[in-house]
């Protein structure tokens, strides 16, 4: 589902399956509406709470990815140590976490735009693993256009104080293939959490 409140320059949505009952992989979709230049610059930033124990600054449970410039040589994962984020490097692409984006348009905006795709394991015991939470992770997400310097974000807080993010929740459903919200290949249509969204404040696009 769609988060409520969001910004007009970008939307995100996000889905769970279970292929085998067993196995959970989750998909985010971002569409950055206002941002049609391929920069260096630009960035997409997804942050998680795992155990949805907030605090002022993050904590081991904590995670953050970046992704740069559109490539897979600009992304970064980090982990919370109780004061600030470290980079963690122990994953592997395309098992741990695969990112796809292109510029095109899409049924939300006919006009040429960045449409990333974010795929993650969240199987347990793997680096996404949100089940210490119930499946009820806080979550925070900011993408940002260098040609314009413009960061949109929901909520509009700190990538480093967790207790400001959002708060996440769902329902287990199937959704009928029709209604799946993208046809990539990246994405599958089995069973899933479908999630929904509590917003701690409201967002806006800001000025760096």
């Amino acid at each position: 589902m769609t988060p409520p409140e969001l910004s007009d320059d970008f939307l995100w949505r996000e889905k769970w399956t279970y292929p085998d009952g067993t196995y959970i992989f989750e998909y985010f979709l971002i569409e950055f509406f206002t941002d049609d230049t391929d920069d260096a610059g630009d960035y997409l930033q997804v942050c998680i709470d795992h155990l949805a124990d907030g605090g002022d600054a993050p904590q081991e449970d904590d995670i953050r990815i970046d992704w740069f410039g559109h490539d897979v040589s600009g992304l970064t994962l980090y982990q919370g140590d109780g004061t600030g984020w470290v980079e963690f490097t122990e994953y592997t692409w395309e098992t741990d976490i695969l990112i796809v984006d292109s510029l095109t348009s899409s049924p939300e905006n006919e006009e040429t735009h960045w449409v990333i795709e974010v795929f993650t394991d969240r199987t347990g015991g793997s680096l996404f693993d949100v089940s210490g939470a119930g499946y009820q992770p806080l979550i925070r997400f900011a993408v940002y256009d260098e040609s314009t310097d413009t960061l949109a974000a929901w909520p509009p807080t700190s990538e480093d104080v967790p207790s400001d993010w959002g708060k996440e929740y769902g329902v287990m459903e199937n959704i009928p293939e029709s209604l799946t919200f993208v046809t990539a290949a990246l994405l599958s249509s089995v069973a899933v959490v479908v999630s929904c969204y509590l917003l701690r404040r409201r967002p806006k696009t800001e000025k760096n």
